[in-house]
């Protein structure tokens, strides 16, 4: 298989009281700022309908990974393979995290439930939508007069 590299240009940065990895809990019940560049203001548009968003970031301070992992790191726990895991360390150090919307101010989201470091580079942020994400709305999309609400 010949994989060519593949690049992103960050929307943004996250703003958040984490500058070295803690506890996940904490982090989580935190608040963080989604810091979004200008340029991109605009494309918040209509972002007030949700009340839950899909975070995606680049895990930037990911220093390789290991293809056996011991889960949250527990090594009373057995190793599993690290695609089995929500590791940080991973081939391609992507987050994805679901984050309850605070307010939206101009081109600064404020959100909490982010496990995402202070200065992380942003990579999209797309509304958390149930007939996307989630298991229940998977099984409702076969119901051909299943339609989604949307916002």
């Amino acid at each position: 298989m010949n994989l060519e590299p593949v690049t992103f240009t960050p929307i943004g940065e996250v703003r958040s009281d984490f500058g070295e990895p803690s506890d996940p809990k904490t982090m989580r019940n935190s608040v963080s700022v989604l810091i979004i560049d200008k340029i991109y203001e605009e494309a918040l548009e209509g972002l007030d309908k949700f009340d839950h968003i899909l975070v995606i970031y680049h895990i930037n301070r990911a220093a390789g990974y290991d293809l056996m992992v011991h889960p949250m790191g527990d090594a009373t726990r057995p190793e599993r393979g690290l695609f089995a895991t929500r590791t940080p360390r991973r081939p391609n150090p992507i987050g994805v995290t679901v984050a309850k919307i605070l307010t939206i101010e101009k081109s600064e989201i404020t959100v909490t439930g982010l496990d995402a470091l202070d200065k992380s580079p942003l990579l999209d942020i797309k509304p958390y939508l149930e007939h996307f994400d989630s298991p229940d709305g998977l099984e409702a999309e076969k119901d051909p007069n299943y339609h989604p609400r949307d916002g």
